[in-house]
């Protein structure tokens, strides 16, 4: 008998509603059902949290919340191999990506919110105008935040939409993506294992365009924090302006590596693979537009196709699979259709690795190499969110520049050279929130994540991710010593 995955609304899940199917795209079989919650159902939820809230940021420190983050790690840590097994099984990534890389990360990261000191709520300051005077600036939580996750990366999503406004004081309903709802809920029943407060942490399940429209236009939500397209993200924005939410929206991505001459060609090679490769190239930040010094172009391509002829192809569920699969069909459409668009505009696919032995009712794609792209096409100016790596030649530094900010996005950028100063120059040219030097895809929680022009607003991990879920306050302590404020009322009231 299939699970039914249900809404998890003050530490207790609930089954009872419209269902939904989940379907792994490892091999089209069918893992559960999820309920697709109604408007009534979004409410409780939220004044669950608005609750729970109320109680949890009166009684709790930023201390005692590191604990309970930190005991979370240990039990997910425990956890880490089946964590991996659902990762893989409802994304389809391999499950060696999952077992090394997704889940330990995410866990490195809710490690680093249990244990980070750079988070102050307050400090004072003195007030030059009025001598004798000092104030606070406290750092308050938002209150209810309504975090909305997308389906490539549903694990880390799930911690960075939950850790870092719980820390700040929050309390959170989490909507996962209904295609990858799996771990996010393991979560939210261990975040109850680990002892914080029924309530402070809701899921609830269901499509963006009922469930999530529900939560987004609530009244009762503070703020909303949401990953995911571009086209949707403005439309959250849309609907969050009518009764003036704050949002936080880390959208989509067109990156591009530079590689020039001097850089190590054998790792360049690695990385611009790992960039775009990695999970099918289904991620944000994956670097789908290969920009190369054009002296290098032939030798480059041929280590690059090198590896790829190597790539084995198989069931993800495999550690010696290297290539995940496409995690919902509707992905896997829209590559196929703009690779069309782009051969018959002129493109040339000269490379398309074959793909063998995974199972038939799977969603797959094989790796893709495209070049003779013209400017303005589709698939040089919209996300494909797949295996598809395009090639573009350079031949001066200005050039690579222009054509790496070529675009509406600004998400992320990788730069590969042995000269240093030259990288650290033309990285502070590039439009991204995230530029990596002889790098590309390592994440670091200590690190600000969000991107430039359409690829959002705001930043999440890091300093400046935790005060996104925040609101200033200034508290203005007085005591008339110099005089000031007597000056400041007679202009207003005469003396007696």
């Amino acid at each position: 008998m299939n699970s039914i995955y249900g809404n998890i609304i003050n530490g207790v899940e609930e089954k009872e509603g419209e269902k939904l199917e989940v379907r792994s795209p490892v091999d089209g079989s069918l893992i559960g059902y999820i309920i697709n919650s109604s408007r009534e159902t979004v409410e409780r939820a939220i004044q669950a949290s608005r609750n729970a809230f109320d109680k949890f940021y009166i009684s709790s420190d930023i201390k005692s919340r590191q604990k309970l983050i930190e005991k979370l790690a240990d039990i997910v840590q425990e956890k880490a191999d089946l964590y991996s097994e659902l990762e893989s099984k409802n994304t389809g990534k391999t499950i060696r990506q999952s077992t090394f890389m997704d889940i330990p990360v995410a866990i490195s990261h809710i490690r680093y919110f249990a244990e980070t000191n750079e988070f102050q709520f307050q400090r004072k300051i003195t007030h030059p105008e009025y001598p004798g005077t000092e104030g606070i600036i406290q750092n308050a939580p938002m209150g209810v935040v309504a975090s909305i996750a997308p389906w490539n990366v549903p694990f880390l999503m799930a911690v960075w939409k939950i850790i870092p406004p719980v820390l700040a004081g929050n309390a959170v309903v989490i909507k996962p993506s209904h295609y990858t709802p799996l771990t996010a809920m393991e979560l939210v029943k261990d975040i109850k294992t680990a002892g914080f407060p029924d309530g402070l942490v809701n899921l609830i399940n269901g499509t963006g365009k009922s469930t999530g429209n529900y939560l987004i236009e609530s009244d009762n939500i503070d703020m909303i924090s949401f990953t995911g397209s571009t086209s949707t993200g403005s439309m959250v924005m849309q609907k969050a302006a009518k009764n003036i939410k704050k949002v936080t929206l880390e959208l989509g991505g067109k990156s591009p590596n530079i590689v020039f001459s001097d850089a190590d060609l054998d790792h360049a090679a690695k990385g611009i693979i790992f960039g775009i490769f990695l999970n099918s190239g289904q991620l944000c930040e994956s670097a789908s537009r290969l920009i190369v010094e054009e002296s290098i172009t032939q030798t480059f391509l041929s280590k690059i196709e090198g590896h790829l002829n190597a790539f084995k192809s198989g069931n993800p569920m495999d550690f010696d699979t290297d290539i995940s699969a496409i995690t919902i069909p509707e992905q896997r459409e829209k590559i196929e259709v703009m690779i069309e668009k782009t051969v018959r505009a002129g493109g040339k696919v000269f490379y398309s690795k074959k793909m063998e032995g995974m199972p038939d009712k799977g969603i797959y794609f094989p790796p893709t190499l495209i070049s003779g792209i013209k400017a303005g096409s589709e698939i040089s100016d919209e996300e494909i969110f797949g295996p598809v790596l395009t090639v573009y030649p350079f031949r001066t530094e200005e050039e690579a520049i222009s054509l790496a900010n070529d675009t509406k996005y600004g998400l992320a950028a990788g730069i590969w050279s042995s000269d240093v100063k030259r990288a650290g120059r033309v990285a502070s040219m590039i439009n991204a929130g995230t530029v990596w030097i002889n790098e590309y895809h390592l994440l670091s929680a200590a690190a600000p994540r969000g991107g430039f022009k359409k690829s959002g607003i705001g930043r999440e991990l890091g300093l400046e991710g935790i005060l996104e879920y925040t609101q200033t306050r200034h508290i203005f302590y007085g005591n008339n010593e110099s005089g000031m404020s007597d000056v400041a009322y007679s202009i207003l009231i005469k003396s007696q």
